[in-house]
């Protein structure tokens, strides 16, 4: 495991705890203590006043954002924003929902910091309350966030925000019979297909969503290209919705992209832990955030920000997905029932059949 893998396994362990971080818990409170420290540790200076702790209340209970920025060349500069939510859904670790994310922003700050900054600040946001029964309600940690220190007060240049990025993404045995031979164990081993396998092409996936979000975000991510060490599938947030804390910027106008490997077997389960986590790919991962960031901070992103106005990403859509699903593609498609994807209802009809497979769903 190199140096980095190592490390963003010990800031996710740090704060799976047996009894979770469900708001209002002992865990909760104890995670919050130890993400205002590490949050400290990576050089964060506060991001509104004097302090890294955001704290809000809303019905009698108490909430906290913990947000730091990593100062940049110019802090008059519109700030980016890299953000991932730490409370947990069930009194469990919930390693990949969501202290895989947590980790992987830490750890990109500490990188960003290292590298004496960008020409912009780096906003670390640590949400609170992502989890139901918050989710899109008036104490949803992003929302709050955005609603008392950001509108009308600061314009965020873009934001990258992540949930469940920690696991293998896997694929029913049902589809593997795509594969010359592989449709034989269909018929050989009893329940295959309905069992779930992680496909050593396939298993390195990460979404991108939100490149529609301004019309510069899809040329900055094409400059990057596919990174060695993941398979990159760029798509729409029409496909998966406001399923994160992504959706307070898209609503609101600021370019975003949201990273997610999607959901898996362990979804919202006592056995989310950190042990099932690949942290090798957490590792390019991180990497990757931070060329998107560093891609950002050099650009404008001129023009009017409107969430009506759609950018049209069909063709990086399509680029992505044949290099991410490389010698993979055809049968694929096959699968999919088209030829390749070209149009947005070849697009349309590739996500109803993942869909249906309960692949990229979060």
């Amino acid at each position: 495991m190199n140096p980095l893998a190592a490390q963003l396994r010990q800031d996710t362990e740090a704060i799976c705890y047996a009894d979770g971080r469900k708001v209002g818990t002992p865990g909760h409170e104890r995670a919050r203590l130890h993400l205002l420290r590490r949050l400290e540790e990576i050089g964060c200076l506060p991001f509104a006043g004097d302090s890294l702790e955001l704290p809000y209340h809303h019905r009698k209970q108490d909430f906290c954002n913990l947000v730091g920025r990593i100062p940049g060349q110019d802090s008059r500069l519109p700030p980016l924003l890299i953000g991932a939510h730490y409370d947990s859904v069930i009194p469990f670790p919930c390693a990949d929902d969501n202290a895989a994310a947590v980790a992987i922003a830490l750890q990109a700050g500490r990188m960003i910091r290292d590298k004496g900054g960008l020409r912009r600040d780096v906003v670390i946001a640590i949400f609170d309350a992502e989890e139901p029964p918050y989710f899109l309600g008036d104490a949803m940690g992003s929302q709050r966030f955005y609603a008392d220190h950001v509108a009308g007060k600061v314009a965020i240049h873009a934001a990258v925000v992540m949930d469940l990025v920690g696991h293998d993404i896997s694929v029913p045995g049902e589809m593997l019979g795509i594969i010359p031979g592989v449709g034989l164990l269909n018929l050989l081993l009893p329940g295959f297909g309905r069992k779930d396998f992680a496909v050593p092409h396939l298993r390195s996936g990460l979404f991108v969503t939100g490149s529609e979000s301004h019309a510069e975000l899809p040329p900055v991510l094409q400059s990057f290209g596919q990174p060695p060490d993941l398979r990159v599938i760029a798509t729409q947030n029409c496909y998966i919705g406001d399923v994160s804390d992504h959706g307070v910027f898209r609503r609101n106008g600021v370019p975003y992209w949201f990273l997610s490997c999607g959901q898996w077997a362990h979804y919202h389960t006592p056995t989310d832990t950190p042990d099932r986590l690949n942290y090798d790919k957490m590792a390019a991962v991180t990497n990757y955030l931070v060329q998107m960031v560093e891609g950002l901070d050099g650009r404008e992103l001129r023009g009017e920000r409107k969430t009506e106005q759609i950018t049209e990403t069909i063709e990086l859509e399509a680029e992505f997905l044949r290099s991410a699903l490389g010698i993979l593609h055809r049968p694929v498609m096959r699968w999919a029932g088209l030829k390749d994807v070209k149009t947005r209802e070849d697009m349309d009809q590739f996500a109803r059949a993942l869909l249906g497979m309960g692949l990229g769903v979060l």
